[in-house]
């Protein structure tokens, strides 16, 4: 009897072992798999190619173009009906006027920054971009994004806060309002990287044309 017993347990070692085996090939297999789709999407991101601050009729303006890739994950939720908000924002640095700087640190928190809302309507299988309102329709996510990220005339100062001759510099970042995401959303999101969508702050540089 003993030694039916241990040949049993034996036999049951054996098989627990064979199914591990083939548990752990078929996780392999996923990974493998699941591989080629995951770096088909490595370009996803955000990125500001060019940026500048000029004067415009007693006002600062923003011009700038960025490059948008969001990937599947951001994309399948998008084709389900959840809308995706982003945010633009632009700041004041300190560049040798620190004086300066915590004058106008309160105006800027609270007036430069830039929202929009991306969307997709199934029934008419369009693309939605809206940022305050105006709202524009769009065929494709391309083009959507494109448009997202043509920033033109985007008044964020007025002339005579800066003062004349002086040397300031700014920085612009683009970036996934994951705040603005429905609650459930917002507590599956928290520390993943599919939802890290930010751009890195571009600096851009304007000398001031305000009073003396």
């Amino acid at each position: 009897m003993t030694g039916f017993i241990t040949h049993f347990s034996a036999s049951r070692a054996v098989d627990a072992g064979a199914l591990c085996r083939r548990v752990l090939l078929c996780l392999c297999l996923s990974l493998v798999v699941a591989l080629p789709a995951h770096t088909a999407r490595a370009d996803s991101g955000i990125s500001i190619t060019s940026a500048s601050l000029q004067l415009q009729d007693e006002r600062y303006v923003v011009n700038a173009n960025c490059s948008i890739a969001l990937n599947s994950a951001l994309e399948d939720v998008l084709q389900k009906g959840v809308p995706l908000y982003f945010l633009a924002e632009f700041e004041l640095v300190k560049p040798r006027w620190y004086w300066a700087y915590r004058q106008m640190a309160s105006w800027f928190d609270s007036s430069v920054r830039q929202e929009y809302r991306l969307s997709y309507n199934a029934l008419t299988r369009k693309y939605r971009l809206a940022r305050g309102q105006l709202q524009q329709n769009f065929s494709t996510l391309a083009q959507a994004l494109a448009a997202m990220g043509t920033i033109r005339n985007w008044s964020v100062l007025e002339a005579g806060l800066l003062t004349k001759g002086r040397q300031y510099e700014g920085r612009l970042r683009l970036q996934l309002n994951v705040a603005q995401l429905p609650k459930p959303f917002q507590v599956n999101v928290i520390g993943s990287s599919e939802w890290d969508l930010a751009s890195d702050w571009k600096t851009v540089s304007v000398v001031g044309a305000g009073a003396d």
